[in-house]
């Protein structure tokens, strides 16, 4: 590749052929995922679309409404009351103005093509998602092609870098779902582009005594405007941009007060007044839920249910050492490097890049990203209270809106490179990237190729453990209470009924033997329950009985409903979860899920398998909420029966 540093770029900014078919060509990969997107992909975006719903169809930044859809419930809220007198809320814990946006744009769709985001999910997410990312994304790449051209980059190298861009970011898998990170990174590049305008006029005015027009034309009062703006809006969009809009004042301040003054905060102040304003809107002051963490906002207990961050699991439970947790930034499973490998360029050209006369302002931007990037990543590293790695995503998307600083370092690598195998070495590492890229294209917030090959070594392990059932068990009831007249009843969805009622404890100095009233479907049958062989994780034959001959027959039915298998096994344990009490809406029960399996043939359909889920709960006097038995052919695969016991009045 060239070297054009002491080069003049030409006058004209007419786009070439061949770059207008890279930033085409990429703008229509990333048309093609958006329109295959599945909807409300993640907790993240369904946070943010619960706010697009409420605002438009319900007037109102509170979520408790569609949150309580299970499709559309999320993790990523707040609960919030203005005051004491009020009642609880649900808040999305996102900054409100990016939705607010959207639901203006969903609005005018609503009112003129008549498609709801509820009942038309797909439809209309994938239409906003054309606006609000496919269409900043093609302007993106316009206008990074137009900084390539200000800081004097040659076609060879400008059509590298619109390719890492266009098709070999991390950034692109974030284009098919509603996120912050996408327009923070348009944003950026938009600054980053009305930046390098001033910068090379500004280093053209000093070399003599005329300014000399740079090759976009010379700036005027609009590009102070332009970088106010759009460096305001990546503020907005990620916290930590904060440091740039602090850069960008210094260098117009320094380049011409009048038209910082007159153009770049006035501009500025837009999108900062709109952030404040909508925030203040959803959450009656100026300080964004995000920035309560910890809180009471996060950490709560509604109807009974403990929110998620109050104890948070698998990777959001991380307490990984800061060294471990760098690595994994920059080469393990999120790695900037490992996932995108052809960002190497970009760490080289930090070194390169310094060293070179600042003929276009080319330095300046290359130090000011290399700088904004260690700040970033020193703020994250700091933050070991929720070293998550930003969730259950692909790669560090905390960092993406850094995306255009890291393609500009590129530069003076690629111009370095003259020989045959440095080119090869260039062009694998963009492969490389390409594919990994592509890997994660509409699956960003599921974790990478390099997390889950990681993972199935065993290098990695965040999953929470489970614990298993101590002591085991091997029947849907986990207990059996000793008081007398105490009563469960459970109804199956075809129809049966199952009451146990305890008639009395009969305790020896051995044993405490419970004998229960057992009635399926009217036909009631006196059994015996081994209270301490149930509750140590015996069999239900073990425990179960009855003391007449005649019953055996009743009893076996019985003992096969509360086995939940044709035979004994014991469950293996799932994890914890809060299922909302039927009976008072203020309440829920905490349940062990457990799970157990077992083969069994079948005349007609050979092997079957029997498979049996219990929700088990301390909280009742039986220890059980709900079963389900289901019956699948070993052979298709075909389920042939199913069968769900659920607890009456609870």
């Amino acid at each position: 590749m060239s070297n054009p540093q002491s080069e003049t770029p030409p006058n004209s900014g007419r786009i070439s052929l061949i770059e207008h078919i890279l930033i085409v060509a990429a703008t229509a990969v990333i048309t093609a995922a958006v329109l295959q997107a599945p909807p409300l992909q993640s907790a993240n975006d369904r946070s943010r679309w619960a706010t697009v719903w409420s605002l438009v169809e319900r007037k109102t930044f509170q979520i408790d409404e569609i949150d309580a859809v299970g499709r559309w419930s999320t993790i990523d809220k707040v609960r919030y009351r203005t005051s004491e007198t009020e009642p609880w809320h649900f808040y999305s814990s996102k900054p409100p103005l990016l939705s607010t946006i959207v639901a203006g744009l969903y609005a005018i769709e609503r009112n003129t093509l008549g498609y709801g985001l509820f009942n038309d999910t797909a439809l209309v997410t994938r239409l906003l998602l054309l606006i609000v990312n496919v269409l900043p994304f093609y302007l993106t790449l316009r206008s990074l092609r137009c900084c390539l051209l200000l800081i004097g980059s040659s076609m060879e190298v400008r059509m590298f870098v619109l390719a890492v861009a266009g098709f070999g970011s991390i950034l692109n898998p974030y284009l098919t779902t509603l996120n912050n990170h996408t327009p923070a990174v348009a944003c950026a590049m938009f600054s980053i582009t009305a930046a390098a305008r001033i910068l090379r006029t500004r280093r053209a005015s000093a070399q003599t005594s005329t300014p000399t027009p740079p090759a976009e034309g010379q700036p005027r009062a609009f590009d102070f405007a332009a970088l106010g703006f759009f460096t305001a809006l990546t503020c907005c969009f990620e916290l930590p941009a904060a440091q740039m809009g602090v850069i960008a004042f210094l260098l117009v301040a320094v380049v011409n007060r009048r038209w910082t003054l007159t153009g770049f905060l006035p501009a500025a102040a837009i999108p900062l007044i709109a952030f404040f304003v909508t925030n203040w809107m959803a959450t009656g002051g100026v300080k964004p839920f995000y920035a309560t963490y910890g809180s009471e906002t996060y950490m709560y207990e509604h109807n009974g249910i403990p929110s998620y961050w109050t104890n948070p699991r698998d990777l959001d439970a991380n307490n990984e050492s800061p060294v471990v947790y760098l690595f994994h930034c920059v080469l393990g499973h999120h790695g900037l490097l490992s996932l995108t490998p052809v960002l190497l360029l970009s760490l080289t050209g930090w070194g390169s890049g310094l060293r070179f006369a600042d003929v276009t302002g080319r330095r300046a931007l290359i130090a000011c990203g290399a700088l904004m990037t260690l700040v970033t990543l020193g703020f994250y590293l700091m933050r070991t209270q929720n070293y998550n790695y930003g969730g259950n995503s692909v790669g560090l998307r905390w960092m993406l809106w850094l995306s255009p600083f890291w393609w500009i370092a590129m530069v003076p690598t690629l111009e370095k490179i003259t020989r045959h195998r440095t080119q090869c070495v260039a062009i694998i590492l963009l492969t490389a990237s390409i594919i990994s890229v592509s890997w994660s294209l509409n699956r960003p917030w599921r974790p990478s190729w390099l997390y889950e090959q990681m993972e199935s070594a065993g290098w990695i392990r965040y999953r929470t453990p489970v614990e298993p059932f101590n002591p085991k068990r091997a029947s849907v009831l986990s207990s059996v209470p000793l008081n007398a007249n105490t009563a469960m009843t459970w109804v199956s969805n075809d129809g049966h009924r199952l009451k146990l009622m305890v008639l009395e404890s009969l305790n020896t100095s051995e044993t405490k033997t419970v004998k229960v009233q057992a009635d399926l479907d009217g036909d009631r049958l006196i059994v015996l329950f081994d209270h301490e062989g149930l509750t140590s994780g015996q069999t239900i034959e073990e425990c179960v009985r009855t003391d007449s001959s005649e019953d055996l027959d009743r009893l076996r039915k019985i003992q096969k409903i509360l086995r939940g298998l044709p035979e004994s096994r014991y469950f293996n344990a799932a994890g914890s979860t809060w299922i909302p009490s039927k009976s008072d809406r203020t309440r829920a029960w905490k349940v062990d899920r457990g799970a157990a399996r077992v083969v069994v043939e079948d005349r007609v359909f050979g092997n079957c398998w029997h498979r049996c889920d219990v929700l088990f709960c301390d909280q009742l006097p039986f220890g059980v909420l709900q079963w389900k038995t289901a019956v699948t052919s070993d052979a298709t695969g075909e389920t042939l029966s199913t069968q769900t016991w659920i607890a009456e009045n609870h």
